[in-house]
């Protein structure tokens, strides 16, 4: 091999190994390669929300440079200048840790750059810290960590509450207008929850001296019987359900029975002969009636069993009671 092969070879290997590099920190899903190419579709069509949605969703799937810088973008048309900037902001990170993408890494930062000095910041401000204190921002649980701490948020109206156990909650909507550079919240000390008197338990009323008194007879119960109609169609469903399992347990029997005389005849997969074919379709042929009377008796069993249970007979119960200045019957009944 002459030095001029030995330099090609070199130059050669050396293509592979970049392009082995770079294609892992290209390559893309399709999930997340479809989604964003219907993002952009959608942007040039002018539909820029349905459109920030679709990279947004590509983002979340395979975060990439090109669809973060693209997302960007979008938002910032959308004047959504704070949620613009994160992405630029991780664009520029994900290209400064991938490595060879100076150019797109530089992009990243200028537009983020431009957008900077637009941004509205919140402080959500903590006077005082009851335990377990725990603030939200429209739902969303702040972290303590960025209480009193500028954070860049799009313009709109945010609702902050705190609350902690024991106290009152705190309730603020904070509107952040467009032009808002800094707006501050300060959250109150909370107030303690009022705690309320146990309530006494009113006393009897005293029964008035001439107020009759009432006798309690015996009781008189009446009962139809144990066997109502619905539970003697239990009783005849029930009788019948055990009647199917019991010829199905028959037909499972002699399903057993035909397979065993089949396989002596025919041990192997294949088999040509006759009676064996024969007594190996008629094995199947018993071992299906069996399932089918399994499952009809199981079920007329069932049904059975729930109207044995929903058929129970009415009872009555009849109390009679007197006074002195009166007579009374109470009725009480199960039904």
């Amino acid at each position: 091999m002459t030095r001029v092969d030995r330099l090609h070879l070199c130059a050669a290997l050396a293509a592979i190994a970049t392009i082995c590099q770079l294609s892992p920190a290209r390559a893309q899903s399709a999930e997340a390669e479809m989604l964003f190419r219907d993002g952009r579709n959608l942007i040039k069509r002018g539909k820029l929300a349905p459109g920030c949605d679709k990279l947004d969703a590509s983002a979340r799937l395979e975060p990439s440079v090109g669809t973060l810088l693209n997302l960007g973008d979008c938002r910032d048309k959308l004047g959504r200048p704070a949620s613009a900037w994160a992405a630029l902001r991780k664009a520029e990170a994900m290209a400064k840790r991938a490595g060879g993408d100076a150019q797109r890494q530089a992009e990243a930062g200028r537009r983020a750059a431009v957008l900077e000095p637009r941004l509205s910041n919140l402080v959500i401000e903590v006077a005082a810290q009851p335990d377990g204190l725990v603030v939200r921002r429209d739902g969303e649980v702040v972290d303590p960590a960025v209480w009193n701490t500028a954070l860049p948020v799009d313009p709109g109206t945010y609702t902050i509450v705190a609350e902690a156990p024991g106290y009152q909650p705190w309730r603020m909507v904070v509107p952040i207008a467009l032009d808002t550079r800094r707006q501050l919240v300060t959250i109150p000390p909370l107030e303690r929850a009022p705690v309320a008197p146990p309530v006494a338990a009113a006393p009897a009323p005293a029964a008035p001296t001439d107020a009759p008194v009432l006798v309690t007879r015996p009781v008189i119960t009446q009962s139809p019987g144990t066997w109502s109609t619905t539970r003697k169609l239990s009783a005849v469903l029930a009788v019948a359900g055990v009647g199917a399992a019991g010829t199905g347990l028959y037909f499972g029997i002699h399903s057993k029975t035909l397979q065993d005389r089949a396989d002596k005849r025919c041990p192997l997969t294949v088999c040509a002969d006759a009676e064996g074919l024969r007594l190996n379709d008629q094995a199947h042929t018993a071992a299906t009636r069996a399932n089918i009377l399994y499952i009809a008796g199981g079920a007329a069993v069932a049904t059975a069993v729930v109207m044995w249970l929903v058929g129970a007979p009415d009872e009555m119960v009849v109390v009679p009671s007197a006074g002195d200045h009166q007579v009374a019957v109470s009725m009480t009944g199960r039904f």
